[in-house]
């Protein structure tokens, strides 16, 4: 009679009572949207699009084994992966992906002004993160765009330009293991020395964990990262780095389970929707009319003033 009884309560209560599924977070893939740019996905934290609030901006940048067309393999690690597994993040994250080796500046410039227009940014909480070859285009991005850049972590990396201008500007955290056989460790320690030679290292963070290539990225796991990265704003005074926050080899060992399980969630892939410029157009004020004969046709379509009075009254 008990098993019967058993029976029926399982026919009875639906399966999802006994499971607790993780929330559903969407994903934006943007592909062939910016002249010039990068395919990429977006995440919005909930209530993004109809907050008044602006958010901080990150821009993860992938490494090599990430190249190629498919927008999901920029999800096997890094923040969105962290974010999946639970990492609160209420951020704007923007996660290019590129078909070739090596970033661009200008390409990823393009992209992220492209999302600026858009959706609520904070320009002057805008944060570059990226690892391996990211870590070679983190540098690229912080070089050319130290005006934009409020903090940068650049992990793996290494930097090859002449010119060292832009990156004393800007908080920069370097970290690179020392036991990596993948990208050597004095591909970093070589920049680190040209920038303390110079007397420009007062910005600079360099960390070397005993660690090989691919345990460094558990660091996109610790959210001492993000705690760091927010601790920078463009508008702080002489834009000093903070040197509050360290990762140790405790923290790197445990970055997968400090995560919450309760909080993770599943990144479901959607078309972007439309979403018009955030950015008003300001026109020119129309010219006054002072006299009969100054007056347009009403019949020249093609005048700038019978234009743009009659898109006047179409809005209105």
């Amino acid at each position: 009679m008990l098993t019967i009884l058993l029976l029926c309560l399982l026919v009875l209560v639906p399966a999802s009572s006994f499971t607790c599924a993780a929330s559903e977070r969407e994903l934006y893939a943007y592909r062939d949207s910016v002249k010039d740019g990068y395919n990429f996905l977006l995440y919005l934290p909930d209530g993004a699009d109809t907050c008044r609030q602006e958010l901080p901006l990150i821009l993860f940048l992938h490494g090599k084994s990430l190249c190629g067309t498919d927008l999901m393999d920029v999800t096997r690690y890094g923040t969105l992966d962290a974010i999946r597994r639970g990492m609160p993040l209420d951020a704007v994250v923007i996660a290019p992906q590129t078909e070739t080796v090596g970033w661009k500046a200008d390409r990823l410039n393009r992209v992220v002004e492209f999302v600026v227009d858009k959706f609520p940014c904070d320009t002057n909480r805008f944060y570059v993160i990226g690892m391996s070859m990211g870590g070679w285009g983190t540098l690229k991005m912080v070089h050319q765009y130290p005006d934009k850049v409020a903090a940068a972590l650049a992990m793996c990396g290494g930097y090859e330009d002449p010119s060292i201008s832009g990156l004393p500007e800007v908080p920069l955290w370097i970290i690179h293991g020392f036991l990596d056989t993948v990208t050597h460790v004095s591909n970093s320690a070589r920049l680190v020395k040209r920038l303390y030679d110079s007397g420009l290292g007062e910005r600079l963070i360099y960390d070397q964990p005993a660690c090989g290539h691919a345990e460094l990225a558990r660091v996109f796991y610790l959210p001492e990262l993000y705690t760091w990265l927010f601790s920078h704003n463009l508008q702080d005074k002489m834009r000093p780095v903070n040197l509050g926050y360290t990762i140790t080899e405790e923290k790197m060992n445990a970055a997968y389970s400090r995560l919450d399980p309760d909080k993770a969630v599943t990144l479901v892939l959607k078309k972007p929707p439309f979403v018009p410029s955030r950015r008003k157009v300001v026109e020119d004020p129309l010219p006054p009319i002072t006299s009969w004969a100054e007056l347009p046709s009403l019949l020249d379509w093609n005048n700038d003033f019978i234009h743009r009075v009659l898109k006047g009254n179409k809005n209105s």
